[in-house]
């Protein structure tokens, strides 16, 4: 007998199946799994048993309504401790009957007497005549209203001139004109002055004109 089958024994319960390992003691009681390893004895009651599931770093953990029962999966050989599992289910079934069960030593509950049932209500009585009511007012009538005078429609707007077909091209023009003038006095900055200054004046004056007939004509 091992320490842990020892420690079990001391318990004064009778295992209905248990399994042995290096690191613990698994058995099956009555009404509860126990389990006694190096960490004491820990126990759980068969009928609230709901389903057994691997746990977290190395560990089985069978699970009950309120508390669970975590079982080292090193202190016990692997498929010994699957057969010994698969033998708890139907441990756990017979746990669940006999606590539905009533116990046959408790006599059957106080009954009581029943009630005799409760006569019908009456019918509702029929609705009576007012004894007095008011008369409706008589109706108003009609009057047809005459239609509403139609809002003055926004005067249309007049219509615009025609523009001038060849306003881009004289602008374009006058553009050029202004800019072969310029482009002039930066070239021959040594010319005669009366050339220049003429150059300057006729490139102006054909410039704005050009640009006055692009601007004026609708």
């Amino acid at each position: 007998m091992g320490k842990y089958e020892a420690a079990f024994s001391r318990l004064g319960e009778k295992a209905l199946a248990q399994l042995e390992g290096p690191g613990g003691f698994l058995a099956i009681t009555e009404t509860h799994l126990v389990l006694v390893d190096e960490g004491g004895v820990q126990r759980l009651e068969l009928a609230r048993i709901r389903r057994v599931g691997r746990g977290e770093a190395g560990t089985l953990l069978v699970q009950g309504e309120e508390s669970s029962l975590v079982v080292p999966l090193k202190a016990f050989p692997v498929e010994e401790l699957k057969a010994f599992l698969e033998g708890l289910k139907p441990h756990v079934a017979r746990a669940r009957k006999a606590t539905a069960t009533p116990s046959p030593l408790q006599g059957p509950g106080p009954t009581r007497e029943a009630r005799p049932p409760e006569p019908p209500p009456p019918p509702p009585e029929p609705p009576k005549p007012p004894v007095w009511e008011e008369e409706a007012p008589p109706k108003r009538a009609s009057v047809e209203l005459a239609p509403e005078p139609e809002a003055p429609s926004p005067p249309s707007p007049k219509p615009e001139g025609k523009r001038n077909p060849l306003a881009l091209p004289l602008r374009v023009l006058a553009l050029l004109t202004l800019g072969y003038t310029v482009a002039f006095l930066a070239l021959n900055p040594g010319a005669d002055p009366w050339v220049l200054a003429g150059v300057v004046l006729g490139g102006l004056g054909l410039a704005l004109a050009e640009w006055s007939l692009a601007t004026s004509w609708r």
